[in-house]
């Protein structure tokens, strides 16, 4: 009976060892006059991309001599694609996050709100709308209304001006004065001055490496390009010196700082569908990588239920080899197919 029962718990242990649950958060950044929020559901990348927009939107406030306060708001919808929706208003952040906080302030004093909400964000579109916020000030005051809400899994009343205005203007070639801000430059932070890191520049991404190195009898710092991405969606990075940048949900590159810098050719994780959450990966040994992950099947047809069938949170293991630049798709297919040789 001991036996069983040792036997239950340890199975008990292991299910409950892999159920996980998590739950929406916010953080906030200060930067000058400018305040930055965002709400996701874990530690995605775009936190601290939206970081780096907060500082670039303090200079570009400063570049059009407008020292008022501004609140830029995220709401990261990471669950799957959606079309993005923007809104702008002149208060103290209304919040009406849910129908029991209409009408509450979150903000001590009336500013310039820009509110997105997207899977993706971007410097040039939070630029775009914070131009025409600043210069179109008081038509703001007198035009925004409340409005209602509900999409995409958020009930809010807020204000905003018309939706349609907001979109027309995203259409509209950018200004010289933004595109000169954009050309400013703002660094990822990371643990050690030294090492891979990133840098926003032009509404891009470029990831470079960061050494103390003698120049000419002289020591001092040296950052080395390795490549430019349109989007990070995920960032790992290993004591500094190598990292994997996921560029999609289902796609990265790996790169290594050091005396044998190393930018990889571009994987694709196939076969992937309905996955949202950030990656785990960790070293293993040797040159090997292991990069978990869980995700939704696509619907199948079963024959033997004579249905269609799909597989949801189902976990898999990715191997990354990055001396051989070689990923192995799925650890447990190669681990299975062993196996069904050897009952042959």
């Amino acid at each position: 009976m001991k036996r069983y029962g040792y036997l239950l718990t340890l199975i008990l242990t292991l299910i409950c060892g892999n159920v996980y649950a998590h739950q929406d958060f916010w953080i906030t950044q200060n930067y000058g006059n400018v305040k930055v929020r965002i709400k996701t559901g874990y530690k995605y990348e775009e936190i601290y991309k939206v970081f780096l927009f907060g500082q670039l939107a303090e200079q570009f406030a400063k570049q059009l001599n407008y020292s008022g306060n501004i609140f830029l708001d995220f709401s990261h919808y990471y669950t799957g694609e959606v079309n993005p929706d923007y809104f702008i208003s002149y208060d103290k952040g209304n919040g009406g996050y849910n129908h029991k906080e209409k009408g509450k302030d979150l903000l001590k004093k009336k500013s310039i709100v820009i509110r997105q909400v997207a899977r993706q964000f971007d410097a040039q579109t939070t630029l775009k709308l914070l131009e025409y916020a600043i210069l179109n000030i008081e038509y703001i005051k007198t035009s925004q209304t409340e409005i209602e809400y509900k999409k995409n899994y958020r009930w809010w009343t807020i204000n905003s001006i018309d939706t349609n205005v907001i979109k027309k203007l995203l259409n509209e070639p950018n200004s010289t004065q933004l595109n000169n801000a954009l050309n400013f430059k703002f660094e990822r932070m990371v643990d050690n001055k030294w090492g891979i890191s990133y840098y926003l520049h032009n509404n891009k991404y470029t990831f470079f490496s960061r050494e103390w190195k003698q120049t000419d009898n002289k020591w001092g710092q040296k950052d080395t390009d390795l490549i430019t991405l349109d989007n990070i969606y995920d960032l790992k990075i290993f004591n500094n010196y190598s990292a994997i940048v996921f560029d999609t949900d289902s796609s990265f590159y790996f790169m290594r700082n050091g005396f044998c810098k190393q930018v990889s050719d571009k994987h694709v994780i196939q076969n992937m569908h309905g996955f949202y959450e950030p990656y785990s990966v960790n070293y293993i040994g040797g040159d090997k990588l292991s990069i978990f992950y869980r995700y939704n099947s696509k619907p199948e047809f079963d024959a033997e239920l004579n249905d269609t069938i799909r597989r949801f949170n189902v976990p898999r293991t990715s191997i990354y080899l990055y001396d051989k630049d070689i990923l192995i798709q799925d650890l447990d297919e190669l681990i299975n197919d062993k196996l069904n040789h050897q009952n042959e």
